[in-house]
């Protein structure tokens, strides 16, 4: 269990606290997920997984990542939502002039963190050894586990990476 809480420490990503992360949210995100998602709010993280990112990881917020998740060298986002007591992990990829959106519906997990490119993790699925070919969303039920969501043949596919 330390492995897993030590990868989410090494492989965080510097955004701000999801109090404050809906203002730095391009302004088309923020009218993506208000279109779609009517009502929404970010998803409700337990106190130990606020505890643990307020001490452990230097500012990050438990439910908003960026990274490059298709290798096109832009900005992407994942979102950490809730509407109408359901979680989603909402992804938008940028492309030339707007973003794309991803929904995948119940996530496996509670927050989210960012898996650098290059970074290698295990896939419990498969039960080999991968390296990360671009950023992945990292997925955790805190102490307990995890996923991966990499984005490969036009679509996010998950894994569970750690137990």
């Amino acid at each position: 269990m330390k492995s897993l809480i030590i990868a989410f420490v090494l492989s965080a990503s510097s955004v701000s606290w999801a109090q404050s992360f809906p203002n730095e949210l391009p302004t088309s995100v923020r009218v993506m997920l208000n279109r779609r998602f009517s009502g929404w709010r970010f998803g409700d993280v337990s106190p130990e997984v606020r505890q643990f990112f307020k001490e452990n990881m230097r500012g990050a917020s438990p439910v908003v990542i960026s990274g490059d998740f298709d290798g096109n060298r832009r900005r992407d986002y994942a979102v950490l939502v809730q509407r109408r007591g359901r979680y989603y992990l909402v992804i938008f990829l940028r492309r030339a002039a707007d973003y794309k959106m991803y929904v995948i519906k119940d996530p496996n997990g509670e927050y989210l963190s960012l898996g650098k490119k290059g970074t290698r993790a295990y896939n419990y699925d498969e039960q080999k050894e991968i390296t990360y070919a671009h950023d992945a969303i990292l997925t955790g039920i805190f102490e307990k586990g995890g996923s991966s969501y990499i984005f490969k043949s036009g679509r996010f596919r998950s894994f569970v990476s750690s137990d």
